[in-house]
């Protein structure tokens, strides 16, 4: 099971194979010992997966397609928060991206320093500026001193942040590099709200850099998962349903 989904809960474990938690923890402390899977907060992960997380071990921007109908309800719901006259940040990342679709039609002013977002952006009612700076190809996006400056003459009603991963636990949002980090941080300080959107593949997943604490954002939204349903999430969470 956790090699299947990546994660597996051990109050579910216990309730499929009709056993004890403490069975359960038992069996995945030896199973960790003999390297077949990582024991995380509330269950195990798999050993497939890197522990740590950094910009190497990342898929460029442009080539992520993987948990898609996650990515888009969070965006949906993301979206539903942005209102007439709003002036928005739109980070980089593909969690990020589908929000355009379910932006247009609205009279708003989006910023952002991500090419993809630029790319997908629709002519209509909205109004796109691009901040500029030190391109990354990986990233699909811009970094670095000229971005930073362009970044703090906004002002955002809202900041859509995405992240790399999220641990509970230590309750700490990472990215797999500093340098959108630094924008992320910039942004955020001038917002009004800050929103984190992810998709349950990113919970237990630690990146080389922790940027910020979970309990900073004004929400977080997630979509549903098996994997997190028992688990004791921070009041901030929104968790959305998807087809």
């Amino acid at each position: 099971m956790v090699n299947e989904r990546g994660i597996a809960h051990t109050k579910e474990l216990a309730k499929i194979l009709k056993v004890t938690e403490t069975t359960i923890r038992r069996d995945c402390e030896e199973l960790e010992n003999q390297g077949q899977l990582i024991r995380v907060h509330g269950g195990a992960k798999s050993i497939k997966h890197k522990t740590i997380l950094s910009a190497q071990d990342e898929k460029k921007m442009k080539e992520r397609t993987e948990h898609y109908k996650e990515k888009e309800a969070v965006a949906k719901k993301a979206a539903s928060f942005v209102k007439e006259g709003d002036c928005i940040f739109l980070d980089g990342g593909t969690s990020i991206v589908p929000m355009i679709k379910y932006l247009k039609g609205k009279k708003i002013k989006v910023v952002t320093h991500s090419l993809l977002v630029a790319n997908t952006f629709e002519d209509g009612e909205s109004e796109l500026f691009i901040i500029g700076g030190k391109y990354i190809p990986e990233y699909s996006m811009s970094v670095g001193p000229i971005t930073l400056s362009g970044v703090e003459k906004f002002n955002f009603d809202y900041t859509f942040i995405s992240c790399a991963g999220v641990d509970l636990e230590r309750g700490l949002i990472y990215t797999a590099e500093m340098d959108t980090m630094a924008v992320k941080e910039k942004a955020m300080k001038l917002s009004v709200k800050k929103f984190l959107l992810m998709d349950s593949s990113k919970l237990y997943v630690k990146g080389f850099y922790s940027f910020i604490e979970s309990k900073d954002f004004d929400a977080i939204i997630c979509n549903e998962d098996p994997v997190i349903r028992h688990e004791e999430l921070p009041d901030n969470f929104i968790l959305e349903n998807f087809e």
